[in-house]
Formats: structure tokens, sequence, C-alpha cells
């Protein structure tokens, strides 16, 4: 007789304040470094609840990346996304290398700094248009979500007339748009959808070469296929799209739910950077709705006195890493803009770590100072636990920001 095996179930918080995790962070860190649990989708999976455990494990080769494929899901529905070539959160190894070290340059320090100034005029660019739209507006899809999308349109180097479908594809890939949460063939479609566009962008760039991403991915040596191509850009358009506008929507919440740290963020702009640090290290798109970053084990590895077997999944909780007390030793549950050079992994850790982080830290500093220097009287119509969430799909959404000055 086969014995069934008991396994918890993640323990989601439902109907508490917004700005706290969606599980019981103190309680599980408690419990053990590594725990494992049934997730809402129905898949069983470890939970790293420590930052050591969390660089462990991301940075053992035995533990392979693997996204949108079969791994546990906070959502009851599985977003599923076909596997594709040039898909860097889902290689491994050379492969992971080879394809990665083709784009870098373009995310590189240098190059983000370069960029700042287009990024500035994009920045102003939308705050002007909030100008003249007035109050009351959706800041989240007139400002959080655009900035991101044409400044990633622009590094890859897609023409205007594909950026409004690039962007509506990308927000379906991943569970951006209320109508596709519940529909889980929305995400292929849209991925067919987004290679579609970059399919026949690419061809455009190798008969008229210019100065941008896609037109170096079509030179590269040795050649991409189109496949790889296409799994690339589609794997920055959504890491440079989605999670840096819900970045910015969440900071905006956190500021506006606290008038002392907006105070503080707006009296010192010399410390921008480690504002942003602080802002995106207490709340994420991933670390809000209990989501992790996925590893499946290749063989039986032991963690933190745990057998992790060939072929179980392993979830690397940013938000636990965060506020472990290794990690921020003072009040780590709070939001506090004075620290000293805040540390966090939210941009991950080891090789796969996010490629675009120094593009993300530009956009969002100079976002938020922007807007928050053009209208000081800046206010959300609606209290934090009133405003409408995305709780399904991937990660944890602010679904609309109505504001007011």
């Amino acid at each position: 007789m086969s014995v069934i095996e008991v396994v918890p179930e993640l323990p989601l918080i439902k109907n508490r304040d917004r700005l706290s995790p969606r599980l019981p962070f103190d309680t599980m860190r408690n419990t053990g470094p590594l725990l494992r649990f049934r997730y809402p989708n129905g898949v069983v999976g470890w939970l790293t609840t420590n930052v050591a455990v969390f660089r462990e494990v991301l940075g053992d080769p035995r533990f392979h990346a693997k996204r949108f494929r079969g791994e546990p899901q906070t959502g009851v529905v599985s977003v599923e996304v076909p596997e594709m070539p040039g898909f860097i959160p889902g290689l491994n190894g050379p492969e992971h290398l080879r394809v990665r070290r083709l784009a870098a340059g373009d995310f590189s320090v240098k190059h983000i700094r370069d960029l700042r100034s287009f990024i500035a005029g994009v920045v102003d660019k939308y705050l002007d248009r909030l100008a003249e739209q007035g109050p009351p507006l959706d800041l989240y899809s007139t400002f959080c979500l655009p900035i991101p999308s044409e400044v990633i349109a622009h590094i890859l180097g897609v023409p205007e007339d594909s950026k409004q479908a690039f962007q509506d594809a990308a927000r379906l890939t991943i569970g951006g748009q209320a109508k596709a949460l519940e529909d889980p063939d929305a995400p292929r479609r849209a991925v067919a959808e987004l290679h579609r566009i970059i399919a026949e962008n690419a061809a455009r760039k190798r008969a008229h070469p210019e100065d941008d991403l896609l037109t170096r991915l079509t030179l590269a040596e040795p050649a991409l296929s189109d496949e790889e191509i296409c799994g690339l850009c589609t794997n920055l358009l959504l890491a440079g799209h989605e999670s840096t506008s819900s970045t910015a929507a969440l900071s905006v919440v956190q500021l506006l739910a606290q008038p002392e740290q907006l105070r503080n963020f707006r009296a010192d702009p010399e410390s921008l950077g480690p504002a942003i640090e602080e802002l995106a290290r207490l709340r994420t798109i991933l670390t809000d709705g209990g989501a992790s970053i996925p590893r499946l084990a290749t063989e039986d590895v032991e963690v933190a006195g745990q057998r992790v077997r060939a072929g179980e999944w392993v979830m690397l909780s940013n938000g636990m890493a965060n506020v472990d007390p290794a990690s921020c030793p003072m009040r780590p549950f709070e939001l506090d803009l004075s620290r000293d050079r805040p540390s966090s992994v939210t941009f991950g850790y080891g090789p796969h770590t996010c490629l675009g982080q120094h593009l993300a830290r530009a956009e969002l500093q100079i976002m938020l100072s922007g807007l928050f220097d053009r209208f000081p009287g800046l206010r959300t119509e609606l209290s934090t636990n009133e405003l409408p969430w995305l709780e399904s799909g991937f990660g944890y959404r602010v679904a609309e920001l109505i504001v007011r000055w």
C-alpha cells in the first residue's frame, strides 16, 4: 500500500494590511531555514527562510534555473509559458553565460550612466502629460508602466509602431492584466505574439542595421538563432517592463503611506541611491505575494540539514532573505530611508543576478524623484488597503493607483 505524503499548505494570509507580507515570515524563520509546502497550484516545493540558504542554493550549479514550467506558484491557476531558447532565466551553465554576455554591455554600469539623460527625458515627457491631463488619474497606467516600457524598447531598438503591441503582449505574458488571470492559455498566446513582433523587427535590423541591442544580436558571433533572439528579447522585455513599473508603484504607495519617510526622501537628493535600495528591499513584485525564484534539483543535495531530492523544487524567497537579521539587523520590517547602505538580494544572487539591475535602479531614482518634485502634494484617492491589487498570476501588484495633487 502506498503512503500518501502529508505536506502542509503554504500559509498565505489573506485580508491583512496590504503592505504586510502574505506569509508569516517570523514564524516560518523560527521553524527552520528550509521548509516544505504544497503551493496553491498543487505543486510541492521547499522554501528558503534566510539569506544564507538563499545564497547557497543560487550559487550551487546542481540547482537549475527553470521558469513557468511546472514550478510551485502562489496562484491556483498556474502560469505556463513554453520553454524557449535564449530565455536567460531558464538557461544554465555555459549556455546561460553565452547568451547573457551578448546583452551584458547594454546593461552595464557605464551604458546605463550614459542613458540617464534619455531616461530623464522620457520621465519629463510623462510628467508633462500628467500635468496636462490633471487629476484624478491612474498613476500606474499613465506613469509607472509606460516609462520602463519605453526605455527597454529604446535599448532593444523597437520602432514606434511596435511599442504598444510589445507592451500589451508583455503584460499578458505574466498575468498583468485582470482579463488574463483566469485564462491559463493567455501566456502562451502572448509569448507567440511577442516572438512574432521580435522576429519581424529582427528581420528589419538585418536589412537596415542600427545602433541598438536587437541589431547587435542579429550580428552576434557565433550566430544566435531566431528562436534565441526571440527568447532573449522576451526575457529583457519582461524584466525591464513589469517588474520595474510595479516596483515604482509599490514605492509610491509606501512613501505616501508614511509621510515622514516621504519627507526624508524629498529632503536629501544625495541619498537617492540608498533610498531606492531600501524601498526595493522591503517591497517587490515577488515578495509580498509569497512568490519566489524557482530552482530544480538535478541530483540529491543536502541543504540546511534537509535532503532535497533530484526533481524537487526549491523556492528562493527574496522577501524572507531581505528581512533576515543577517541582512537587516535593525527593524527589518520597517521602511527606514536613513539606513546606511541597505543590504538586500532583491535583484538575486550568483550567476543569475538580475542583468537589468543597474537600469532598474536608474529608472526608479529618476522616476520617483521627478514625480515628487513635480507634484509635492501627490496623494492617493483610496487608502492603501482599499487599493485594487492583482493577487493572482505572477507576483503581487497594484492594479490601479488613482492619485490627486
